[in-house]
């Protein structure tokens, strides 16, 4: 037989083989998918069943995210510093963590954890007739991902709140407030993570229907009553450990027609949030 005809036939069998070998991932793959959809269907069954409606489409799943530690980051707060007043503030140590900004267009201070404030003065750069687009506007200025969450006009002004949110996850403990009197921004204040010293690590979620069960559990243990699961946001909570660093834990915000929780993504430790 001549060589041509045996290299192609020994093609075609790597053809066929590695056809085979897909088919079957693919097979698998799908099997699966109609696993987590089956376990996702029985977990929304098991609320409904104990009074709790929800639907799939309010439900995030938490895959991806890992705890991180945040190492804070003076020279990124002083380039977001800058970048808001628009001027070249070096920063002034005030102790205890406080770190001030200051040029002719006003102030900015940090603290450790994240606490931020602005203070700025009377200049046209700081007046508009939309509030949430201005507010939305500086905040890319500051290279500051962030997602709209309240919008209150007032007599006078408006307020405009934006949660951050971190590699495409809302920070739940971290927002900021611009607040706009006559048309112009007076105060920013909140709490703002900007560091690029990121240390991740390794380890594992719960499955989503894996945590709707731990919800439930946690519903009756603690004697609460609901009716409805109206979201289940996954992303971070921030703390500060004694070290310094800032930690963010992967979780779930839930909120329900009685009130709001947290459940830890890892251990499905289920702490209802303090109104107010």
């Amino acid at each position: 037989m001549e060589w041509r005809k045996v290299k192609n036939i020994i093609i075609l069998l790597l053809l066929l083989v590695n056809g085979s070998l897909l088919a079957l991932m693919w097979g698998r793959r799908s099997e699966a998918v109609r696993y987590d959809r089956s376990a996702l269907t029985q977990a929304v069954e098991a609320l409904n069943n104990n009074g709790i409606r929800t639907e799939l489409s309010d439900l995030t799943a938490a895959e991806g995210l890992a705890p991180v530690d945040l190492e804070r980051d003076a020279a990124r707060e002083e380039k977001l510093a800058n970048a808001l007043l628009g001027g070249n503030a070096a920063g002034d140590n005030r102790g205890g963590g406080l770190y001030l900004y200051r040029t002719e267009a006003g102030e900015v201070s940090f603290r450790a954890g994240g606490e931020f404030s602005a203070r700025l003065e009377d200049d046209p750069r700081w007046y508009t007739d939309d509030p949430a687009a201005h507010a939305a506007s500086l905040l890319k200025r500051m290279e500051v991902e962030g997602e709209r969450t309240a919008l209150e006009e007032t007599e006078d002004g408006a307020l405009v709140t934006f949660r951050q949110v971190w590699e495409g996850a809302p920070l739940f403990s971290c927002a900021v407030t611009f607040t706009y009197r006559e048309g112009r921004l007076q105060t920013i204040g909140g709490v703002l993570l900007v560091s690029d010293a990121a240390t991740r690590e390794s380890g594992t979620v719960l499955t989503l229907p894996t945590a709707l069960m731990r919800f439930l559990d946690g519903v009756r243990e603690r004697g609460d009553v609901c009716s409805a699961l109206r979201s289940m946001a996954a992303g971070y909570r921030s703390s500060q450990t004694a070290s310094g660093v800032t930690r963010l834990t992967p979780c779930w915000r839930v909120a329900t027609n009685t009130a709001d929780y947290y459940l830890d993504a890892a251990t499905g430790a289920l702490e209802r949030i303090a109104e107010g």
